[in-house]
């Protein structure tokens, strides 16, 4: 009888520890997670609406192509399958998907509810201090396990528990780590944007490094007192940290593609003032990347265990009966469900392997 550790308890852990036991019932599967709860960040997820897959083909969403196989092996249509199955009806808005309910509560639910159907064994409110030869070293004591499966997340969100404080037992242990950094966040600039902070507009927003253009995409921006937020730019994000530097990295806001006319009619009056008395161009107003914001600001992290340091089963190269699931892996997307698409396939490729 298989006994697996899962030492984390958000999306990938909790979906990897049900698809285990779900493939194999005579398996004890215990979730260890330092949180008072499973799934804690879950309900933050699309701003509690939780939009955890998207039908779009998978293209150059995530960081690195590997991620690519992995999720298009358990794809959007198997996901909604098998949320369907445990009592998840869905809906499609603009190819993203939502619960029917659109609330992230109705997906916490009915995972909670699989695990106790399951009867899978939840250790909550402890922190796991190492593993070795076998064992999970906790602060109540020792486990045992036959495979450790890995699932702690990034630093994104520390109030809802990602403090990547294990990161330092995977660098104790010869992994190489990726420097973490936040994403899917606002970015500070170094113009002085604070005379239209709050100020929304849609808008078209070209990535360049010197010149070369990174990417290009149209959304909603938001100014904020010393930068920008908005999806758009939470996308932008993530396409600046996939560049090896951060050097010369601009962005160039077009705030009225394709008309032409006066600002003040084309603008917020604050907006168009503020472009007017900076001379700026409405067409090609460019902002210069000064910073992130931090972890407390952001969705995702970009950074981890890097890809070399695993095999493609996504079990260690290093160690014998060690897995590594979600974000704790140097893999993360785009907005618009693609990193809870991550979490879910990564699980669902472990519980195959293991």
């Amino acid at each position: 009888m298989k006994r697996i550790a899962i030492v984390g308890g958000g999306i990938s852990g909790c979906f990897a520890a049900i698809r285990i036991k779900e493939k194999h019932n005579d398996y004890i599967v215990d979730i260890f997670e330092h949180n008072d709860k499973l799934l804690k960040k879950i309900y933050a997820t699309g701003n509690g609406k939780c939009n955890f897959a998207n039908s779009e083909a998978i293209n150059n969403q995530y960081n690195d192509k590997f991620a690519n196989e992995i999720v298009s092996s358990f794809n959007y249509e198997e996901i909604i399958k098998y949320f369907k199955s445990i009592g998840v009806e869905s809906k499609n808005i603009n190819s993203l998907i939502y619960p029917y309910s659109e609330s992230a509560e109705t997906v916490a639910y009915f995972l909670n509810k699989r695990i106790k159907e399951l009867n899978i064994n939840i250790h909550l409110s402890i922190e796991v201090k190492d593993y070795q030869n076998g064992q999970l070293l906790t602060d109540r004591g020792t486990f045992k396990y036959d495979s450790l499966i890995i699932s702690v997340g990034g630093k994104s969100s520390p109030k809802l528990g990602s403090n990547g404080v294990f990161w330092d037992v995977l660098l104790k242990h010869g992994y190489e780590i990726k420097k973490e950094s936040p994403s899917l966040c606002p970015i500070k600039t170094k113009e002085n944007t604070h005379l239209v902070d709050g100020l929304r507009h849609k808008v078209d927003v070209c990535l360049y490094q010197g010149k070369k253009l990174i990417h290009e995409e149209s959304g909603e921006l938001l100014f904020k007192k010393d930068g920008l937020s908005g999806m758009v730019i939470f996308n932008m994000s993530h396409y600046i940290n996939c560049l090896d530097n951060k050097k010369d990295v601009t962005l160039h806001i077009d705030f009225a593609k394709g008309k032409s006319g006066d600002y003040e009619s084309l603008l917020n009056p604050k907006l168009a003032k503020y472009l007017l008395d900076n001379k700026l161009d409405i067409h090609n107003t460019i902002f210069t990347f000064k910073d992130f914001y931090g972890f407390d600001n952001s969705q995702v992290t970009s950074g981890g265990v890097i890809l070399s340091n695993l095999n493609k089963d996504l079990s260690s190269k290093k160690e014998n009966n060690i897995y590594f699931i979600g974000e704790v892996i140097n893999i993360d997307a785009i907005c618009g469900g693609y990193n809870i698409m991550w979490a879910f396939s990564s699980a669902e490729k472990v519980a195959e392997s293991i």
